[in-house]
């Protein structure tokens, strides 16, 4: 069991004046830009492209939004696995609170997931560093893995899938062998145990795969409603770019959909209507529209659940006071 005095060291260093005076910058930022976004979108008929949109497409925005979030708790509970079986509900409800804090001026949504498997769980912070370690570094490997398969043969061929799949091997087999040096060993201090099982190997690779299969359906969605044809190969790399965005350490409202609005005219030249400006940044506004719309909904109602269990495993002061002096 993580002991108090642990909890309200991470929860010290997490929450910095620093760190939260970089994400409050970084967030006035990605208002700003998410403002800018907004004002190009509607001079060049944002709400027409919806009004005109059918309800199926919308209602199959958020539920792709909803099913990205869904899988991502997958991720989560598959990479923990080798050390821990959690309930796979609480997992997926830790998660979507998260992720809807995550959107708040300061992410809290980390803090959050680490106090409340720490805390209610009794997950050992050691391994939760190892966890959103092995999380991170499958993310990358994966995503890059399918970027370069993208760029070298067309998706969904023969070819695209055997580099997909050799790129998942050899970057396993990399990480597995890295986490066998005595070094790394050493340095991590037994997190690098969390990457280094062959099932959290596979649960990250080929979820995170599925994560950003959603994301490439609701960006698709996204394009059919703005009118824009967009190939595969456009929406695989958008989507990807996108996705890699949203770890940067300044947030990430506003950050992602500035992106996608910058690389389309870049990525997808062909799809874009140069003579209708704008388009781009009603891709990026309505593609983020269906995850955020799903965050709200469903994220206000795993955060009446998962609040309260949270706070009744708070230590009281008194306890805190009395381990910290242990």
């Amino acid at each position: 069991m993580t002991e108090p005095k642990d909890i309200a060291a991470i929860q010290k260093q997490m929450l910095a004046p620093r760190k939260i005076a970089l994400q409050l910058v970084g967030f006035l930022i990605g208002a700003a830009l998410i403002a800018y976004l907004i004002t190009v979108a509607i001079k060049n008929g944002l709400w027409e492209d919806l009004t005109n949109a059918s309800v199926g497409m919308l209602i199959l925005l958020v539920a792709l939004g909803l099913l990205s979030t869904v899988l991502d708790g997958v991720v989560f509970w598959g990479v923990l696995l080798p050390y821990r079986k959690l309930n796979f509900m609480h997992v997926q409800a830790v998660n979507m609170s998260a992720a809807f804090l995550n959107l708040m001026p300061v992410r809290v949504g980390t803090v959050f997931r680490v106090v409340y498997h720490a805390q209610v769980d009794g997950v050992p912070l050691v391994p939760i560093i190892g966890w959103f370690a092995a999380i991170t570094l499958t993310t990358v490997a994966s995503l890059g893995t399918i970027a370069v398969a993208t760029l070298l043969a067309a998706p969904f061929s023969l070819i695209w899938f055997l580099l997909i799949a050799g790129g998942f091997f050899f970057s396993g087999l990399i990480i597995w062998a890295v986490t066998r040096i005595p070094f790394v060993q050493r340095l991590g201090g037994g997190a690098e145990k969390m990457f280094g099982d062959p099932r959290a190997l596979f649960m990250g690779l080929v979820g995170r795969a599925l994560v950003l299969s959603s994301v490439c359906g609701r960006l698709a969605v996204a394009g059919v409603i703005v009118g824009l044809d967009l190939t595969v190969q456009d929406v695989i790399l958008l989507s990807i770019a996108m996705i890699l965005v949203s770890f940067n350490p300044l947030g990430r409202f506003g950050w992602r959909e500035a992106t996608l609005a910058f690389l389309a005219p870049y990525i997808a030249p062909e799809a874009l209507n140069m003579l209708n400006d704008g388009d781009e940044n009603k891709l990026a506004l309505i593609e983020s529209a269906g995850e955020g719309i799903a965050l709200i909904m469903f994220g206000v109602l795993t955060l009446l659940w998962t609040a309260p269990r949270l706070l009744r495993k708070r230590p009281t002061a008194v306890e805190a006071s009395t381990t910290s002096h242990e």
